[in-house]
């Protein structure tokens, strides 16, 4: 059962950051092990519980040891993380629930970091609706406080309309809250307050889940369509009569 998370475990965050090395870390292995990853692991398990009884949801909590994301000269992570969401082969490209501790404090909400550009195809077809539903959550998560952070392509896409500029290049959205105060960093109510969260956010990151879902099954119509004898043209006759 999650109880909370304590000073040391951010501390150790602080630690690790300026003193990235296995003497250090073996050193305070025991804090990590019992004030951040056990805790962390326990709050994962409680963050899925409101979600069971989706088939393919599931969560996960960071270990702090490298990772092929990691630069070369870092070898264990000052960030931990805990993701919600549903099963996907790749988890960047999924639209995911998370929690973030750092030794700054934590973040936590919804993002979509990486979807593939068809899936953004897709987005774009979507938001030029200007009833699309896209627009009532986003507004609705702007009104309730959350934090909206976007990346952008280089290139804008042609296509923009005024009422869907501000979303129509996106690459990848957050939609967050960050949480300093210790108060509630380092008491039961943190639980509540990510949940909480995760609530507000839900029908936002099924939208995006059902456009990914969408996504892939327009792919594999084509890969289908492409693939099957009975889709391949008839060849044409040929334009001269053969001599027999």
């Amino acid at each position: 059962m999650f109880t909370g998370l304590s000073k040391d475990a951010t501390q150790f965050l602080s630690g690790i950051r300026a003193n990235n090395n296995k003497a250090w870390f073996e050193e305070h292995k025991s804090i990590y092990t019992e004030l951040v990853y056990k805790p962390l692991c326990e709050l994962a398990d409680e963050l899925l519980a409101p979600y069971s009884h989706i088939d393919d949801m599931m969560s996960k909590a960071s270990r702090i040891y490298k990772d092929p994301f990691l630069s070369p000269d870092i070898h264990y992570r000052d960030t931990m993380w805990i993701y919600v969401r549903h099963e996907a082969y790749w988890w960047n490209k999924t639209p995911t629930f998370f929690f973030e501790l750092s030794p700054e404090g934590a973040v936590y909400g919804f993002r979509l970091q990486k979807p593939d550009a068809s899936a953004l195809e897709l987005f774009r077809s979507q938001i030029s609706d200007e009833s699309d539903p896209f627009f009532e959550l986003i507004g609705r998560a702007e009104q309730q406080g959350f934090e909206i952070l976007t990346e952008s392509y280089k290139r804008p896409k042609a296509g923009a309309q005024p009422f869907n500029e501000r979303w129509f290049n996106i690459r990848s959205i957050s939609v967050h809250t960050r949480l300093t105060d210790g108060r509630t960093l380092y008491s039961k109510k943190l639980k509540d307050r990510i949940l909480e969260a995760f609530a507000q956010l839900f029908e936002l990151e099924e939208y995006f889940q059902k456009l990914i879902i969408q996504d892939g099954i327009n792919k594999a119509q084509k890969e289908v369509s492409f693939d099957d004898p009975m889709n391949t043209p008839m060849a044409k006759a040929p334009s001269v009569e053969f001599m027999w």
